[in-house]
């Protein structure tokens, strides 16, 4: 191994599909398989904000699915600078929108931590469950959220930069 474990580079693509076929919770296992893989090479801080990014966006889509027949696709990217984590799926316009008006709120918000516990709060007097994930990763871990609709498809990209990281 390197003097310096964060020179490494290092991609990962997995493409699932048909959904419908999915069985089991599949978001955990690549979470926590990605996450095993980026501890060889990087510290286990960024393996657990892979784990955390991964686990929580395609719980997304699974919890989401539109298309029984349709896929996900994950695409993992580390570098020096940055660990990105895109996950891609057959999304409605509505939906689409919906999660883009969640991310304008949360880069909108001065202080992410405490929206994220006024929401919480809410939530939980209403006994309404989910919704929560986006804002966890902005709030309790620091990622920078984006996302895209082309051809039926939204693509939600989390990243965190790795600068400064020890």
């Amino acid at each position: 191994m390197s003097e310096s474990p964060t020179a490494t580079r290092l991609g990962v693509t997995v493409t699932v599909g048909p959904l419908g076929d999915v069985r089991g919770n599949i978001a955990t296992l690549l979470g926590q398989s990605l996450h095993e893989l980026l501890t060889m090479f990087y510290p286990p801080a960024v393996g657990k904000k892979a784990n955390v990014a991964v686990t929580e966006l395609i719980q997304n889509v699974i919890q989401n699915v539109l298309d029984a027949d349709s896929e996900l696709g994950l695409d993992l990217r580390v570098d020096q600078d940055a660990l990105i984590v895109r996950v891609r799926n057959k999304a409605t316009t509505a939906q689409y929108e919906a999660v883009h008006a969640r991310i304008d709120a949360l880069a909108a918000s001065v202080a992410p931590k405490d929206l994220f516990t006024a929401t919480l709060r809410s939530r939980r007097a209403d006994r309404l469950k989910g919704g929560l994930g986006l804002m966890r990763l902005v709030a309790e871990n620091r990622f920078r959220l984006a996302v895209s609709y082309e051809q039926e498809h939204m693509t939600m990209q989390a990243t965190f930069p790795l600068r400064g990281m020890p």
